[in-house]
């Protein structure tokens, strides 16, 4: 794992889907649920000439106001505990240091608004919801301009050598540990649909009482479930598995999960299409066959998969067994999501780079465009003075320029019997060629005089 683990965590600062991953120690910073929530029997239930029915759904308003605030605050804890520890990295310098102090400085005042949101309505819950929700893309934010720096610095350390990583190369670089999840870049909306699925699951699975496989495979709630699960998404839903919700199921990771809703002796996974999917996933032991499909589709794209095509052979030998070896499907899925993750990162780091590096390109052709424009727009500027001027002091409309005189570098220069003379204007130029003991510049500057002088 890289020493920079703990700021690369920052790029996905945990979200309101983050119910499993606080501590007893991180909430006790926090207000608990009971400081939002009011005593409906008090506030509703004495008094009887009250519309009961509006006072109900005003009461469930603020249930779920203050249900999303609490998801929120816990986001909040686990966001400050993971930039208290970034800041002392010893790695980071006074600067950057100073960026994430500021950052830990808005969460303080920020905890200090919540604590006093008892009386709030619904929707200044909602707005310190936003709140919450900006104040983690800012920590991204700023998490991802300090990785960069330190990168740019380590590069500079190396004296200049590419530091470009080797997609193929890096599908090897995995932690020891199989169920670790590796920190991942991820747009919020990526991030949104992998919690959604792994959310379905979670309630699915555990959250009933019984197996829902419907909330499973088609989704809870209007979320997506685990049928939303592709080659782009994989490894994101069973990253975030680890980070959120492996801790809360009791299990080591989401196919332990997945493998405890379903008997082993599937009928349906021999019955597959020609590209090795069922066609309509009815069962658990299917999902995570789906699953490695996905994972192996992924790894073929990124050109990886030669490196992992054991772990691969050894998860498909299993599940098309009728007594399946789970632990070694869930040891090479989860050892090949590692593997495909950290491909994936070197990946977007490289498309990063060559779309900087394009986009430099494109303003600089750009500036050389627009300094070019700027040039030959000073050139005849300055021209078209020079020949006013000339016209003017030597009362000929009809004079034109000599070809002799160029314009050079901010100045007007003619070549006379092998001696170059300048000046900046009509003016300088007429001085300085009379001063050289030619009694006539005239013959030299105009047009029509200067072929019977040279």
């Amino acid at each position: 794992m890289s020493e920079f683990l703990s700021i690369d965590s920052l790029y996905n600062p945990l979200t309101p889907y983050s119910p499993y991953s606080m501590t007893r120690d991180t909430l006790s910073l926090f207000p608990t649920p009971s400081v939002f929530m009011g005593d409906f029997r008090s506030t509703y239930m004495t008094q009887p000439s009250t519309n009961y029915y509006q006072m109900g759904q005003e009461y469930m308003a603020s249930i779920k106001a203050n249900m999303a605030l609490n998801s929120a605050v816990q986001s909040l804890a686990s966001l400050e505990s993971q930039v208290k520890e970034t800041v002392g990295n010893e790695a980071l310098n006074d600067s950057q240091k100073q960026r994430l102090q500021e950052i830990l400085d808005k969460i303080e005042a920020l905890k200090e608004e919540i604590q006093n949101s008892q009386n709030k309505s619904a929707a200044e819950k909602q707005a310190l919801i936003e709140k919450i929700s900006q104040l983690q893309e800012e920590a991204a934010k700023v998490a991802g301009e300090i990785s960069e720096e330190i990168q740019a610095a380590a590069a500079s350390d190396d004296g200049g050598n590419d530091t470009n990583t080797d997609v193929s190369d890096a599908a090897t670089e995995t932690p020891e540990d199989v169920n670790s999840p590796v920190a991942q870049e991820m747009t919020k909306e990526q991030e949104n649909e992998a919690l959604e699925i792994c959310q379905s699951i979670y309630q699915g699975a555990i959250g009933e009482c019984g197996t829902e496989y419907d909330y499973i495979i088609d989704g809870y709630n209007g979320m997506k479930g685990t049928n939303a699960i592709t080659k782009d998404n994989v490894t994101a839903v069973l990253n975030k598995w680890q980070e959120q919700f492996a801790n809360g199921s009791g299990d080591k990771n989401v196919i332990e999960t997945l493998f405890a809703e379903e008997m082993m002796w599937n009928s349906s996974l021999k019955d597959r299409g020609a590209d090795g999917k069922i066609a309509d996933p009815e069962h658990n032991v299917d999902i995570i066959w789906n699953i490695v499909k996905c994972l192996e589709e992924r790894a073929k794209e990124l050109g990886v998969y030669n490196k992992l095509i054991g772990q691969f052979t050894a998860a498909y030998n299993q599940l098309d067994d009728t007594c399946v070896d789970q632990s070694v499907v869930e040891n090479a899925v989860m050892a090949i999501n590692q593997a495909v993750t950290t491909a994936e990162n070197a990946k977007k780091a490289e498309d990063a780079k060559k779309q900087k590096e394009a986009e430099q390109k494109k303003t600089d052709d750009e500036n050389k465009v627009k300094a070019d424009e700027a040039k030959k727009q000073a050139e005849k500027e300055a021209t078209d003075t020079f020949l006013g001027d000339m016209r003017e002091i030597w009362k000929d409309d009809k004079l034109e320029i000599s070809d002799k005189v160029k314009y050079k570098d901010g100045k007007f220069v003619i070549r006379i019997q092998g001696i170059e003379y300048s000046g900046k204007d009509f003016n300088e130029l007429c001085d300085n060629i009379a001063k050289a003991g030619y009694d006539d510049p005239k013959e030299y500057l105009s047009k029509q005089d200067m072929d019977v002088a040279a």
